[in-house]
């Protein structure tokens, strides 16, 4: 069996990350596009002040305009996070995959040691144990919360819910933006073996 030179495993890990970051970024424009439009569209309706609901003869309210304009802007903000997620945890996946390879690893591995068997051979962004820790808190339990994660990455989360009765703080949510999809590129990128462009 012949070894692959060097150059051509790190223009193999780079372009895979390429595709990768493509595919994301195809998707988001798509789904940005339509919560924005969505959202411009709850505030088109908002703004003319029209009584969009339908009552039945009893005056049970059984449909409104406002209410599914709502509702189609809160799915299209849950489709673009969901996309946002899907592509962090793809993207980790990939460096684990092809780290599995390069060290000769099978099977079930933890983290702790295929990372530093991958640092053997090649250099390891030191943002990648946090991005082990959001992939994991995504692929396991995302109403769960990592407090080490949130105390290194306070901006992942929002605090959408009020707090708990006697409690002032308040239960912070995942909220990946884009650049932290970007950065998870990066962090991947810069997490196995590169290769210099003329």
């Amino acid at each position: 069996m012949v070894k692959l030179p060097e150059s051509f495993k790190a223009f193999q890990y780079q372009t895979g990350i390429d595709r990768i970051r493509d595919a994301y970024r195809a998707s988001a424009a798509i789904l940005e596009k339509a919560h924005a439009d969505a959202t411009q569209a709850y505030a088109d309706y908002d703004a003319i002040g029209i009584d969009g609901d339908v009552h039945d003869a009893d005056g049970t309210l059984i449909g409104s305009i406002g209410l599914t304009r709502a509702q189609a802007e809160m799915d299209a903000f849950l489709q673009v996070s969901l996309v946002r997620e899907a592509f962090v945890t793809t993207t980790f996946h990939y460096w684990e995959r092809s780290a599995k390879v390069w060290t000769g690893i099978h099977g079930f591995t933890n983290f702790r040691v295929l990372s530093a068997r991958s640092a053997m051979q090649y250099p390891l962004s030191p943002q990648l144990e946090t991005l082990n820790r959001l992939n994991n808190l995504l692929k396991h339990d995302t109403a769960r919360v990592d407090p080490q994660l949130v105390n290194d990455r306070p901006d992942y989360f929002c605090s959408l819910l009020p707090p708990k009765p006697g409690s002032t703080l308040r239960k912070p949510k995942l909220q990946l933006q884009h650049e932290h999809v970007e950065e998870a590129f990066e962090i991947v990128r810069a997490s196995g073996p590169t290769y210099q462009v003329s």
